[in-house]
């Protein structure tokens, strides 16, 4: 055991001795990744700025203390359930999603507690779904939610959408995937 120790100390030595550049070379620095994160600053020494921490789930972090705020909203926002219908007329919203097509105008519907038309809304992926008409709505059963329109490229890639809500405190919930753009 020792001498395995002492053989990789000394070749890290060795290694360690090579040529000296006629320049100095910049300095790398490895790429930031959830199995790579940034090393936090030594315990004790102040820091200026903070320091982002990616993290994957399941994933564990060791020497960081790292602080998720509660929602400033009283009710915090939670979409629950998404629709997509005519522009007018009756709808429903489920909690798998629905699908919209290329080149139409239809009405996105969203249900969940603390959802209002205030929110900003936002479509995750290529910009080719444009968000328009916002406003507050209720379902049959009184849970509040948001209603807008979707005008869909009739070029727009295929796949599914994350659609996000954000209100005026702050507080971001997401529909992960729900609003799927089908030909």
């Amino acid at each position: 055991m020792y001498r395995t120790l002492i053989v990789f100390c000394l070749t890290a030595a060795l290694l360690g001795c090579g040529g000296h550049a006629s320049s100095p070379s910049p300095p790398t620095t490895p790429p930031v990744s959830s199995s790579n994160p940034p090393a936090p600053p030594p315990a004790g020494s102040p820091s200026t700025a903070p320091t982002t921490i990616r993290v994957a789930a399941g994933q564990t972090v060791t020497g960081a203390d790292i602080t998720v705020v509660a929602p400033a909203s009283s009710t915090p926002p939670n979409a629950q359930n998404l629709g997509v219908a005519a522009q007018t007329g009756s709808a429903s919203a489920s909690n798998t999603g629905a699908t919209i097509h290329r080149g139409s105008t239809m009405r996105v519907l969203l249900f969940g507690p603390g959802l209002d038309g205030d929110m900003q809304v936002v479509i995750r992926g290529p910009n080719d779904i444009q968000v328009s008409g916002i406003t507050s709505i209720t379902s049959t059963d009184k849970v509040p939610g948001i209603s807008f329109t979707a005008a869909v490229a009739s070029d727009a890639a295929l796949g599914c959408r994350t659609v996000v809500l954000q209100n005026a405190q702050g507080d971001i919930t997401t529909f992960a995937g729900g609003l799927e753009v089908v030909p």
